[in-house]
């Protein structure tokens, strides 16, 4: 028998009156061809998500040659995640997992896996009563059974899917109702791969009906499809890479297309598939992501990876996405798709159209001491289609827009007594606000953004240029000292904020820098490894929030003001 866990404990407390205090116990025993894991939550509250004290999640292993039962909890993906990817991410409070049973046949050349069980997906919605930045306010339940199959032949692999999922799903109507629905999800992937090229691909089709009461029989409600593919092509000194994506899975006009309350029987919180855009882990990139609309969305990324020298190694990224149609408004002020389904992603405000451009090169020099990353972005997204009408005559058109050109740079010295110094200074120039287009017989009389940045004199400033900077020295093994400023060059009251995004006062780091608090926000955070398995932090000071998006899914997380945040992670 073996057994081994960890402990991570995590609380804060701010000036304002925020506080959270949680920790979560992981234990693993292995047993013969047993093995357990189970996870215990202690949290009143937690930084994110409902308040919760027992045992969280639980499963239970058994495996014997080619035969493995999992009784429990479980976070599985199929595929690329097109029919299934569960996961369990808590920065941004999402759990997709599956509590039930599993069995998994694998051999050389064959496997097979099938699941049932239960998924209760609870998140924070404007579009469901009682809303909450920090606590869940709407949850949809899924009883699911499926099957995934694969077979390998050689240089061939080949893949077949079925999941059915039986949804309780709560509508805002009056009095509230839960409506019984079916989803079925049918799927087919395709592997090949030589040592010059791979070659991935897969495609879904699912169908979702709903429960007729009055002739207790299922009604068809929606269908749709998604597509994914993956290519890459293997070079001596570098390597290409391309995807694209084909999601059709609902096609809600611009007024509706967030609203996944009034709006059921497309994407499931549990399928999770792959993106058309570069996923960042910078902070002030991070903010920018695109928001993807995995009901309806085409696009693709192409990355151009290599070195240079022995000493050099660059990273190209160009990705683009839009939905499959653009949309006019009526003069009933209804929407309706205009044109037909397109294949590749549209460039058109009305298609909500993304695009970025991404470039970096990492260099390392004095015998791998010193390690430098440069990169340079450049994003565009317009964001919600708000107007488009349009006569013989005249055209009007009012969108949200975003573009930020991002400078990221980071540098680390390692000494020979282990000593080290690491660096990070990113810079962004930040566009957004209400883009404006009017034509009036044939002549352009406005197309030009009206920002939203306006600086403590109510002028309007069309640029905002933020900075994140992060330095931090170390003794391997023992500790770390890191200081972290986020600054921008508008404050945060000017341009009308949100309450909870307005801070109130200024700590002491902020005080002895001579900093404005309305557009900084300083901390510094000390760690320290009292053993090999044992390490313990404490942060004081300020982080400016703001969105972050993890697979394609992004949450706006509120700022942390003037306070103090403590750690301590155990591993036994």
């Amino acid at each position: 028998m073996s057994f081994s866990g960890n402990v991570i404990t995590r609380i804060g407390e701010t000036r304002t009156g925020y506080y959270y205090n949680e920790s979560l116990i992981n234990n693993q025993i292995q047993f013969g061809r047993f093995n357990s894991w189970l996870q215990f939550e202690f949290s009143d509250p937690p930084e994110l998500g409902r308040k919760f004290n027992g045992l969280r999640k639980l499963r239970l292993e058994y495996i014997n040659g080619p035969l493995q039962i999992n009784l429990g909890d479980m976070y599985e993906i199929w595929g690329r995640g097109l029919i299934l990817n569960s996961l369990d991410d808590q920065t941004i409070d999402r759990d997709t997992g599956i509590r039930g049973i599993a069995l998994k046949y694998k051999t050389d050349s064959f496997n097979i896996h099938f699941l049932t069980g239960r998924n209760d997906f609870s998140f924070s919605t404007i579009y469901s009563p009682g809303y909450d930045s920090r606590v869940p306010n709407y949850t949809a339940s899924h009883n699911i059974y499926g099957a995934n199959t694969e077979w390998l032949i050689n240089n061939h692999l080949a893949g077949f899917t079925f999941l059915q999922s039986k949804e309780l799903h709560p509508v805002n109507t009056f009095p509230v109702d839960t409506l019984d629905i079916k989803n079925r999800l049918i799927g087919a992937h395709y592997i090949y791969n030589n040592s010059f090229f791979d070659l991935y691909v897969e495609y879904l089709k699912n169908w979702s009906t709903t429960l007729n009461q009055d002739k207790n029989k299922y009604d068809n409600h929606i269908d749709g499809r998604g597509f994914y593919g993956n290519i890459n092509f293997y070079f001596s000194l570098f390597s290409i890479n391309l995807e694209y994506i084909n999601y059709r899975f609902g096609t809600l006009n611009p007024t509706n297309r967030w609203n996944n309350v009034d709006n059921y029987g497309m994407s499931l919180e549990f399928q999770n598939p792959p993106l058309a855009n570069l996923i960042h882990s910078t902070t002030l990139l991070n903010r920018v992501s695109h928001q993807t609309d995995f009901n309806n969305e085409i696009g693709y990324k192409l990355d151009i990876l290599g070195s240079i020298t022995d000493n050099y190694e660059y990273l190209g990224s160009v990705s683009q996405s839009s939905r499959s149609h653009s949309w006019v408004m009526n003069d009933d002020y209804s929407w309706e798709k205009e044109g037909d389904y397109a294949r590749i992603p549209l460039s058109k405000p009305t298609a909500t159209p993304f695009n970025t451009i991404y470039g970096e090169i990492t260099g390392y020099f004095m015998n791998y001491a010193l390690h430098l990353k440069a990169g340079f972005a450049f994003s565009e997204d317009i964001i919600d289609l708000i107007l488009y009408s349009k006569t013989d005559t005249s055209k009007s058109l009012n969108y949200t827009y975003q573009s930020a050109k991002t400078l990221p740079l980071h540098t680390t010295y390692t000494f020979s007594n282990g000593w080290s110094i690491d660096v990070k200074i990113e810079t962004q120039w930040l566009k957004k606000g209400l883009w404006r287009y009017r034509e009036m017989n044939g002549t352009i009389i406005a197309d030009s953004l009206i920002s939203e940045f306006y600086d403590e004199n109510g002028k309007q400033i069309d640029i905002q240029k933020n900075t994140f900077i992060s330095m931090s020295i170390g003794k391997t093994p023992k500790w770390t000292v890191a200081f972290t400023l986020d600054n921008t060059s508008i404050s945060e009251i000017s341009f009308g904020a949100p309450s909870d995004d307005v801070k109130t006062s200024s700590n002491s780091l902020e005080d002895f820098l001579g900093l404005d608090r309305d557009k900084n926000w300083v901390n510094i955070e000390f760690a320290y490894n009292v053993t090999s398995s044992i390490r313990m932090s404490l942060m004081y000071g300020s982080l400016k929030g703001g969105l972050l998006c993890a697979n394609g899914v992004c949450r706006f997380i509120e700022p942390f003001d003037n306070g103090f945040k403590m750690g301590l992670t155990a591993a036994f």
